[in-house]
């Protein structure tokens, strides 16, 4: 019986006795499947890389649109208001304006706005609020005051609006014509124009007129 069963294994052809891989088929099989993962990780990996860049520069626009609507609604309501600082007597400087004013790292800037709704005085603050705006550690800063008139000791209170920015300075258009610095006393500019340095985009240049409620009464006349 068994003399027969070699007879067979003998006489069967050689390619149906070979019923497994050899090492090297083997070996060829990973390499291939190890390059198909590896391609499969790296086009997954650039999909996600992709979609985190997008999903910051995304974020990133969000926060700059953010500062720019808080600036807006602050530069587009300055009023001409005189206003007393740590209970001293009024000052006759409208808009304050300067390298390292407010202990700005660039310029800054401080004035009055009106227009913050405090209905039957729900809140703890005026409708007039002085408000400013710094650069500390790039980052750019809103410094305002709950009332327009402080008494000694009253603290500012501060909120970071926009990271990233290395330079903030302003110029003032007044006469038909656009200026560096504002010195005017008891007067305010007909127009200012805030520029930024951003990191990732650059120079941002913003221009504001000011309402003519807010000039000067020779300003109201000659405009």
């Amino acid at each position: 019986m068994l003399k027969i069963n070699r007879q067979r294994i003998a006489a069967m052809p050689k390619n149906a006795r070979q019923r497994g891989f050899t090492l090297l088929e083997v070996l060829v099989a990973i390499a291939v499947f190890a390059m198909l993962s590896l391609s499969a990780y790296q086009v997954m990996n650039g999909v996600l890389l992709s979609d985190q860049q997008s999903q910051d520069h995304n974020a990133r626009l969000q926060e700059i649109q953010r500062a720019m609507v808080m600036m807006d609604n602050d530069f587009r309501q300055v009023v001409a208001r005189k206003t007393r600082n740590q209970g001293e007597a009024p000052t006759d400087k409208l808009l304050l304006s300067g390298e390292y004013l407010l202990d700005s790292s660039s310029q800054g800037i401080m004035f009055t706005r009106t227009g913050w709704q405090n209905p039957q005085q729900m809140f703890p603050r005026g409708e007039n609020v002085r408000v400013g705006y710094r650069i500390v550690e790039d980052t750019l800063e809103r410094v305002w005051f709950r009332y327009p008139d402080t008494v000694v000791g009253s603290e500012p209170l501060i909120r970071q609006i926009l990271t990233d920015v290395t330079k903030l300075s302003f110029r003032f258009y007044s006469n038909k014509k656009w200026q560096e610095a504002w010195a005017e006393a008891s007067d305010l500019p007909e127009g200012i124009m805030v520029q930024m340095t951003l990191e990732d985009f650059g120079e941002i240049e913003r221009v504001y007129m000011l309402p003519t409620s807010a000039l000067s009464a020779d300003d109201k006349e000659s405009s």
